[in-house]
């Protein structure tokens, strides 16, 4: 028994819907490829909106008959969502993924299924990866359904499956919180400053200038003689006629989600521009 939800606009804080999830939860390479998958979690504001999704799941659940209020109601019933002012996960408090006031939900798609479809607010497919990124908001199609578990401890939990997103508008971009953090590992720290691109080097004693060697004259060179059929009498000499063919050039081509497009085939889509192509796989 599925439940659609209702159209909703949320942020993009985690994953992405483009990029295929091909590694187990270890990082290691999954080799069962119905396993390969796309994953979002998006971060919605407490309140009205929030309160709408949380009703059409909690009601699909303790409606199903092979889940019910008994089951749905333990502690350790996977929702897929997360409370991010939740005080019982400190270490969530305040990073850009779990933004204060908003409840988070995830969201994934097998391969089998193909990518979630990505449109513009001109109802047009987004086909270039670059055009879009985590941060940014989006309006929703998404639907949700119990898993079929029996136990908590066997993940009895929900489905959150994703339709489509409609790209809303751009938001400041969140980084891996993994990613190195400059500012706090040299913190207190002063470096050196930087002059046309690059560090400026530490002064050294320059090193004592060598005198380079007298060069060599180069031997003359003698003037070689055309062969005889090529010598016309008076000494003229005729250079035979060399055809050079004409090649025409070939246009860029582009591999964009497994597809090839020439470059003016993509800047013909509505809204591509040349800044558009930066970062694609040349086909």
């Amino acid at each position: 028994m599925q439940t659609d939800y209702p159209l909703f606009k949320a942020r993009l804080v985690m994953g992405s819907p483009t990029e295929l999830r091909t590694k187990t939860h270890d990082n290691l390479e999954e080799v069962n490829e119905n396993k390969h998958h796309w994953f979002m979690g998006f971060a919605v504001p407490k309140g009205p909106e929030w309160d709408a999704l949380w009703s059409a799941m909690y009601n699909n659940a303790a409606a199903d008959p092979e889940c019910t209020v008994a089951l749905c109601g333990q502690t350790g019933f996977n929702w897929k969502t997360d409370d991010c002012d939740a005080p019982e996960n400190p270490q969530n408090l305040g990073k850009e993924s779990y933004p204060t006031g908003h409840m988070l939900i995830k969201f994934s798609r097998y391969k089998q299924m193909g990518p979630p479809e990505l449109y513009d607010g001109n109802y047009q497919q987004i086909i270039n990866p670059n055009a879009i990124k985590r941060g940014d908001y989006f309006h929703i199609s998404a639907s949700t359904k119990f898993n079929g578990a029996k136990t908590v401890k066997t993940n009895a939990g929900m489905y959150q499956n994703i339709n489509a997103l409609m790209f809303a508008g751009e938001g400041v971009a969140i980084i891996s919180e993994n990613a190195f953090d400059a500012k706090t590992a040299f913190a207190g720290v002063q470096g050196a400053t930087v002059q046309g691109g690059q560090s400026a080097p530490a002064q050294t004693t320059p090193p004592a200038q060598t005198t380079p060697p007298a060069q060599a004259t180069p031997p003359a060179q003698a003037t070689p003689t055309p062969a005889h059929d090529l010598v016309q009498p008076g000494g003229n000499v005729t250079l035979p006629t060399i055809d050079v063919p004409v090649i025409a050039p070939v246009e860029e081509s582009f591999n964009v989600q497994g597809k090839v497009y020439t470059k003016s085939q993509l800047l013909a889509m509505p809204g591509w521009t040349e800044a558009h192509l930066v970062g694609l796989t040349k086909a």
